[in-house]
């Protein structure tokens, strides 16, 4: 298939957009422009006007915005299929967080005009936005949970687990299926998320390791003990 053809189902049927039916679907490939990333590049900017709706459709995009300080936060890794851009599109206004890719990646976009007027043809596109708006939004006020913990242990053990679950990387490990956070998210991007210096982070991961909860293999972090990394939040609230 042509790169400049969208073709969400299947390659994006768990998206939030990924469930329209054909005809919906034909008119968003036709409507879909291509574009190469190579790694740390923008795709916008917070603040900038939004111009699209994007999908991921390979390699992995990183989203964050800066406080009023000018502290960034990390608050999601998007893998393939995964769309972004929900809310200035959503209301047409201007974008609320940054996006950038990791490594290589790719995406497809459709213009904010042209989304627009293909909403207004097929209302269950609109419903599509609205419930993709409606992930993005929970997600926002998960995370802002995770930062009120008083611990970065408890923040930490509580992003990673985000992270792997956003990702839905599976790996068998001495015949069971454990979770895996692939070598492209760092530790830094863990300390963003988390609000903790990297140092701190390479120690609470080394701890981890050394009680069995998490594994390093290729570079990529196992999550071996859920139910610990888990309790750590929930003893952090005492």
């Amino acid at each position: 298939m042509a790169p400049n053809r969208l073709n969400i189902l299947p390659h994006f049927a768990a998206s939030e957009f990924g469930r329209l039916d054909a005809g919906i679907r034909d008119a968003l490939d036709q409507a879909a422009t291509y574009r190469l990333l190579g790694p740390n590049e923008f795709i916008y900017l917070q603040e900038d006007d939004a111009e699209a709706l994007y999908f991921v459709r390979s390699g992995h995009i990183r989203l964050s915005y800066l406080l009023e300080d000018g502290s960034p936060i990390l608050f999601g890794i998007l893998p393939q299929g995964e769309s972004f851009g929900e809310l200035g599109v959503f209301e047409a206004g201007r974008q609320c967080d940054m996006a950038t890719s990791i490594g290589t990646s790719s995406i497809y976009s459709i213009g904010l005009e042209t989304f627009r007027g293909l909403a207004a043809r097929h209302p269950a596109l609109g419903l599509a936005l609205g419930r993709a708006v409606a992930r993005r939004y929970r997600s926002y006020i998960s995370l802002t949970r995770i930062l009120g913990l008083k611990t970065l242990s408890g923040r930490l053990s509580q992003c990673l687990l985000r992270v792997a679950d956003g990702l839905g990387d599976r790996i068998v490990l001495d015949g069971r299926e454990v979770m895996k956070v692939g070598a492209f998210v760092t530790q830094t991007d863990l300390g963003l998320m988390a609000r903790g210096a990297r140092g701190n982070v390479n120690r609470a991961l080394k701890s981890w390791e050394r009680k069995g909860w998490i594994g390093i293999h290729d570079r990529c972090i196992l999550i071996l003990d859920r139910p610990r990394l888990e309790a750590i939040a929930i003893e952090d609230e005492f």
